[in-house]
């Protein structure tokens, strides 16, 4: 069985590294990395569609890509057996903070955020200089106004009255303040056999429990 991991906002699969290192080598991972282009949401189901494995595999996505996971799911690929969602939304999750982003200029994105932004929002206190280091660097190879037009991307979903019948796990951030605890629920409306796992830590769960998140994707195979 494969894995096939759909990356966060930055879309490049680069902060997939702590998650890579932790699943067993023997393990076959697909990281799909998304163009540096303004592609929205219909059309970046249709890039990953195109490149999707040919026999099993279970699909992970994180954060911005849950929407993306969850329509390839709809279209019921054949070798699709499991999705696992990653401190992600089906919906627009931040409305106000979101509208707030989107007002200003595309420019400030590319702004190197200070560290106690980043433990508090995204990696967590305990984080490390590695993991500080890797997110950084990964952040400088987006251009602004691609990471602009996917957050406008996120401003505009809302959801789809679409069940799936699919068996996926959703991983919850306990400390999560970029994706609230109520968008758990937009998934337990439309997947009737859904598995709930909370892990301690923030929005970038996969980063900062690495070993805890593998250990659940290998419980899904």
């Amino acid at each position: 069985m494969k894995i096939v991991l759909l990356p966060g906002l930055d879309g490049t699969g680069n902060l997939f590294d702590p998650l890579l290192k932790a699943l067993p080598q023997n393990l076959e991972v697909i990281v799909i990395s998304y163009p540096e282009t303004k592609l929205g949401y219909e059309e970046l189901v249709s890039f990953v569609l195109g490149q999707l494995p040919t026999d099993d595999y279970v699909l992970v996505g994180e954060s911005f890509s849950g929407n993306i996971a969850y329509q390839i799911a709809q279209t019921k690929p054949k070798h699709l057996k499991y999705v696992i969602f990653v401190a992600s939304f089906l919906s627009n999750p931040r409305p106000l903070l979101l509208k707030l982003f989107n007002q200003l200029p595309s420019s400030l994105l590319s702004v190197k955020p200070p560290q106690i932004i980043i433990k508090i929002f995204m990696l967590g206190f305990s984080a490390n200089k590695n993991s500080i280091q890797l997110f950084l660097e990964t952040l400088k190879q987006v251009p602004s106004d691609v990471l602009s037009f996917r957050l406008k991307e996120i401003g505009k979903l809302q959801l789809r009255p679409e069940p799936c019948e699919i068996k996926a796990t959703y991983i919850q951030a306990t400390n999560d303040y970029l994706v609230p605890s109520k968008a758990l629920k937009d998934f337990e409306q439309l997947f009737s056999n859904l598995t709930v796992v909370k892990v301690k830590g923030s929005h970038f769960i996969l980063q900062s429990q690495p070993i805890q998140c593998a250990d659940i994707i290998k419980n899904t195979i």
